[in-house]
């Protein structure tokens, strides 16, 4: 009886699958339905969905936990900042309801001097994501100018002597990754979130001047990944590429990053968190975010067939199935419930980046 109810999910699995994938694949099959609906609808559909969840999440652990940032925070602001820029509906009470909460008690804490006992010294991973989402979707207004500013201070505080930025000197079992994956994702996050939150107009004659200790902060940093060995996992790589793209290197330096990361691609469209694993809602879902980024069309067959496997692999609630991993040595967490919010989000912002831009409809803001 289990086996034929196992055979019945999984055969109906593959006609959802199977219809999504004609949906998101070539536009000739159904020729009476205009061709950007055909890729468009079901993406962004999920990725309203994908909203909502992350809705009702936040508000579930608000009501069940003190603390916020890491968890059911940070990604939600990001995912928020980004549905508004691209015209979904946000309620605006929500979104300021989060956006408060999300930032309080950091933002307490950020202006105070680095604590000096071992093991309290870490960076602060909620500064150095929303200083990043601050310069990845345009138009934000959920951190203000002075709000950077002070982010920017922390980090320069927070910068080891070797030009790194480390999660924590506790345990890997602390530290779970991808979240936590190394201190070359710390460095190349925090790098970024040290820069503009714009690049500098080349069509303008004065660019408002750098502070010398964040471009000198910068070149430590620079030296440190320059001579340290690269990780071998996907998110390691998307963050090469958009680092390029935050610097403005070459077309040339860019699509060969873009190369890069898609070769990390499984046979199903998707990326997993590293090479030997099944793909997974993070790693697709923040590639599709990155490769957005880097100038990547989202009509290009990669793309499609990667919003396709999102699309076909959501659940019921409008979340991901996620399973967590451990650095080495180290066991796996077994709450699935911060590694589903991260997947979630990243498949949610992912999804919102891989809608063709006119296609987006208006919402209220």
């Amino acid at each position: 009886m289990r086996a034929n109810c196992c055979l019945s999910f999984m055969l109906a699995m593959a006609c959802v699958f199977s219809s999504v994938m004609a949906v998101c694949g070539d536009d000739d099959e159904n020729p009476t339905r205009p061709a950007k609906e055909l890729v468009v609808q079901p993406a962004r559909t999920a990725a309203e969905r994908g909203l909502a969840f992350l809705e009702k999440d936040v508000v579930k652990w608000r009501d069940e936990h003190e603390c916020s940032t890491c968890h059911h925070g940070t990604m939600t602001l990001w995912a928020y900042s980004e549905a508004k820029s691209r015209g979904y509906s946000i309620d605006a009470d929500v979104m300021k309801e989060t956006v408060d909460w999300a930032k309080q008690r950091f933002m307490e804490r950020i202006d105070l001097p680095r604590d000096t006992r071992p093991g309290w010294s870490m960076v602060s991973t909620p500064a150095i994501y929303l200083a990043l989402m601050a310069q990845c979707v345009e138009n934000q207004t959920a951190v203000s100018a002075d709000e950077l500013r002070r982010i920017e201070q922390h980090l320069l505080r927070h910068q080891e002597s070797d030009g790194s930025w480390a999660w924590s000197s506790a345990p890997p079992i602390n530290r779970p990754p991808p979240f936590f994956e190394s201190d070359e994702v710390a460095t190349r996050l925090a790098i970024m979130a040290l820069g503009r939150q714009t690049p500098p107009n080349p069509n303008v004659s004065a660019n408002p001047p750098e502070d010398p200790a964040i471009r000198d902060s910068r070149a430590k940093a620079a030296a440190w990944l320059a001579m340290t060995e690269p990780v071998d996992t996907t998110q390691a790589a998307a963050l090469r590429l958009l680092m390029k793209v935050r610097a403005g290197e070459s077309a040339e330096m860019v699509e060969s990053e873009v190369a890069q990361l898609l070769k990390r691609r499984n046979a199903d469209g998707g990326w997993g968190q590293l090479n030997d694993l099944p793909s997974d809602a993070y790693a697709t879902g923040q590639s599709l975010y990155v490769l957005s980024l880097a100038g990547v069309k989202a009509e290009r067959e990669e793309i499609r067939r990667a919003v396709a496997l999102l699309v076909a692999s959501q659940n019921e609630d409008g979340s991901w199935p996620m399973k967590s991993r451990a650095h080495p040595g180290a066991t796996p967490y077994k709450n699935p419930v911060p590694i589903t919010y991260f997947g979630s989000a990243w498949a949610t912002l992912g999804l919102m980046r891989s809608i063709p831009a006119e296609s987006q409809q208006a919402g209220t803001p």
